[in-house]
């Protein structure tokens, strides 16, 4: 072997070794805390937020009665069950729904700073 070829794999092990060394001294600096990355919400945002969802609730409401429709017909219930019951689960979903987004779109302004900002009904958004 020549002193080339020796002088070459010392050369290419070291790199190697530097390398990993860079990599692993890299990596461990690194580190990620949601909480201080990404800024809480301020008290507006928040209120803002309660309006959006009320008005969207109050606009696609009515769209629970085609959902839940389609929600049964997946789940394979019998014909007369979806043209009976689920018009009327439906219905039922959309009047709560409409109700909630009209409670938020009236209770946003005067909400005080302990109030919970929390959806009331689930999904806080149907799309």
């Amino acid at each position: 072997m020549g002193k080339n070829q020796k002088n070459w794999r010392k050369f290419a092990v070291l790199a190697v070794l530097a390398a990993f060394v860079f990599t692993v001294s890299d990596v461990s600096a690194q580190s990620y805390d949601p909480d201080q990355t990404i800024p809480k919400p301020t008290h507006i945002q928040k209120r803002m937020n309660k309006l959006g969802r009320g008005l969207s609730n109050i606009i696609f409401g009515w769209t629970e009665i085609p959902l839940t429709f389609d929600q049964r017909l997946r789940s394979g219930k019998p014909l007369t069950y979806l043209l009976t019951t689920a018009p009327v689960l439906g219905t039922t979903k959309a009047l709560m729904r409409t109700g909630v987004g009209v409670w938020e779109v009236m209770t946003f302004p005067r909400s005080s700073r302990e109030v919970n900002f929390e959806a009331i009904i689930e999904p806080e958004y149907l799309f």
